[in-house]
């Protein structure tokens, strides 16, 4: 009993270290007014320290509250506006699967041509799924999860810190240091009925939290991919979409998930041999790269297919994490609802048919 106790201290003791020094890298990172510098000031700093040595540790439990209260904040974007215009959404939704195919081929045979690695890590690693998932199915086909996790990790920290550069330092745009609310306005149905004033504001959060949190419960038990995130983002929508709630999480709230989401995913870092892992670090930094040039290049196309604005339609191609690229769309003041429906897409086309394919392949063989 004092053995687990002090264990539970232990890892107490890492956790708080992880979340202060993600609080300083987030702090640092908006005190230079870098885009969206809590999270990534955040990711910044807890991945550094973490490779140098310090007892980071990632929570998985304290991720998951995070995203669920993303997934809320995002969830703001489905407005009846937005969907006026997604008559061209199926099509552009159908022609992601070759492109999927197409980011697929290029890591495949980057990790084939120069990673040293089997065949069934190269495909599981070369996959542009969720790490979570892939890891999951790799372990199932006897490839080496190691590198196939570490490759997706750093895929996504590399397309989630060069994206928001990308677009302030290249394109011009203003990507702000963290997300202020669109949608903060007190006329929702709930709030009306409550009476206005801060009882509606108060009946309007208690729904909207009470909403994400069942739709994470709800989700999970139906064991979709990316449950934490797509139930509370169907709820936030659908309360949102119905005009019951129109407020969003207060800034302030909105700036603490990022961190967390930030630090959370630095703390992965924590305990890596860089000189070990060298070649694999730089061939998925090379993929990222690729991919995101690749999604630069192909957005003028769905652009045209689905109608949707160029920026939103870039951050919905570059494989990052649907949560960080829709709070990259929040940061540009855009509406995240299209590139949420297409990275869940992403994701869900990746896990349906990788295992599938994979077998074919191997048959093939």
């Amino acid at each position: 009993m004092t053995t687990t106790g002090g264990a539970d201290r232990h890892k107490a003791a890492r956790l708080c270290l992880t979340l202060l020094i993600g609080a300083a890298g987030g702090g640092l990172f908006a005190w230079w007014h870098l885009p969206l510098a809590w999270m990534l000031g955040a990711m910044s700093l807890t991945a550094l320290t973490g490779i140098l040595g310090a007892p980071l540790i990632a929570n998985r439990r304290l991720r998951n509250w995070t995203v669920v209260a993303l997934g809320m904040v995002l969830g703001g974007s489905f407005t009846p506006d937005v969907f006026a215009h997604a008559a061209g959404w199926p099509l552009g939704l159908a022609a992601l699967a070759a492109y999927i195919l197409l980011l697929f081929s290029m890591g495949y045979w980057l990790m084939i041509a120069f990673g040293r690695v089997d065949r069934a890590t190269a495909f599981f690693a070369a996959m542009p799924g969720g790490i979570n998932e892939m890891t999951r199915v790799a372990e199932d086909h006897h490839a080496d999860i190691a590198t196939v996790a570490l490759t997706h990790a750093v895929r996504i920290y590399a397309v989630v810190f060069t994206v928001p550069l990308y677009l302030a330092y290249v394109e011009g745009y203003s990507v702000a240091a963290t997300i202020t609310p669109r949608h903060a306005t007190q006329d929702g149905l709930i709030a009306i009925w409550a009476g206005g004033g801060m009882a509606g504001m108060i009946a309007s959060y208690v729904v909207l939290v009470a909403g994400g949190i069942l739709g994470y419960r709800l989700a999970s038990r139906t064991g979709i991919p990316g449950a934490t995130f797509i139930g509370s983002l169907l709820v936030s929508g659908a309360l949102h979409l119905s005009g019951l709630v129109t407020l969003q999480l207060p800034t302030a709230a909105i700036a603490l998930a990022q961190m967390l989401a930030g630090a959370m995913m630095g703390a992965r870092f924590a305990g890596l041999s860089m000189r070990k892992l060298a070649r694999i670090v730089i061939l998925a930094i090379i993929s990222a790269l690729m991919m995101l040039v690749t999604a630069i290049l192909f957005t003028p196309v769905f652009t045209a297919v689905t109608g949707a604005p160029r920026l939103a339609m870039l951050l919905s191609l570059v494989p990052g994490g649907f949560t960080e690229m829709g709070l990259i769309a929040l940061s540009l003041g855009l509406d995240a609802a299209v590139v949420a429906v297409f990275h869940v897409m992403r994701v869900i086309y990746v896990i349906m048919f990788a295992p599938v394919f994979f077998k074919q392949r191997r048959a093939r063989s």
